[in-house]
């Protein structure tokens, strides 16, 4: 596993777009049943309090297609807000997990303050059939704010959240798998 999470983020003017790699010491399984074990997610994952599957339908072929219920909070330095989302998430098993929110509710500032938010896991298997199994885990994000952050912070709000949220993870993988 990656000793640090690197999170790249780009910024154009109020959208950021994000990106991580992560290289885990465990099997496509392991990694698949974390990301989508949203009951457990408030146990592991820093600033989610409550995650809920609303609604769980089977899409064609193998996919399924869920709502789900997050409560938790946002974080930066000092700066705490409570938050609610609710995400439509697309599972094509074993390989790609896409959320997008569509409703997302920003403390004080309700549904003013977040315009856009997409977030996508993408696995794939690295190791060959003598190694230890091994799986890249990409994670990309979209997020657009109605409202204009502070020029500097915004950049390293967004990577500071998302690099513990990846940091997590990557600790529960490690966990489930024993190492």
């Amino acid at each position: 596993m990656n000793d640090v999470v690197k999170v790249e983020v780009q910024r154009s003017g109020r959208r950021f777009e994000a990106e991580a790699v992560l290289d885990l010491a465990a099997d496509v399984q392991t990694v698949w049943d974390t990301i989508t074990d949203y009951g457990a997610l408030p146990r592991f994952m820093p600033g989610i309090r409550a995650c809920r599957v609303v609604e769980r339908e089977a899409l064609a072929g193998t996919g399924e297609q869920l709502v789900v219920e997050q409560e938790g909070e946002f974080r930066f330095l000092l700066f705490a807000q409570s938050m609610t989302v609710l995400l439509n998430i697309e599972h094509q098993p074993l390989k790609m997990a896409e959320a997008k929110a569509v409703r997302f509710d920003l403390g004080m500032f309700k549904r003013r303050a977040i315009d856009v938010f997409e977030g996508r896991y993408e696995l794939a298997p690295l190791s060959t059939r003598r190694a230890a199994p091994r799986t890249q885990l990409r994670y990309t994000a979209l997020i657009g704010l109605r409202l204009p952050p502070p020029p500097a912070i915004g950049n390293v709000a967004v990577r500071q959240n998302l690099a513990a949220q990846l940091e997590a993870v990557a600790a529960e993988v490690a966990r489930r798998s024993g190492r």
